[in-house]
């Protein structure tokens, strides 16, 4: 699974407000609002970094252990995958 790369669809836009992210499917017309860390992983789903390389980013910024981040990191793909938003390759 961490060797998954997480992609954003061709139906969902965003925009960052402050620390959080807003998340818009254009499908569903259901919007979503990402704390912090949920909007870094939202910027990061880029289709050529790695579920794994994601965790590693996310513990360099929060100075975090890398396998509490990494299932955090997968629920948060598995949700917004669940919300239509993003998909993995």
């Amino acid at each position: 699974m961490y060797d998954k790369k997480p992609v954003k669809t061709k139906n969902a836009i965003s925009r960052k407000i402050e620390d959080e992210t807003l998340v818009l499917n254009l499908q569903t017309k259901q919007y979503h609002i990402l704390n912090e860390t949920a909007g870094m992983i939202w910027e990061l789903a880029d289709g050529n970094t790695t579920i794994e390389e994601i965790a590693h980013h996310i513990c360099e910024e929060f100075d975090a252990s890398v396998d509490v981040v990494k299932e955090d990191v997968v629920h948060t793909i598995e949700g917004l995958h669940k919300l239509g938003v993003v998909t993995l390759e």
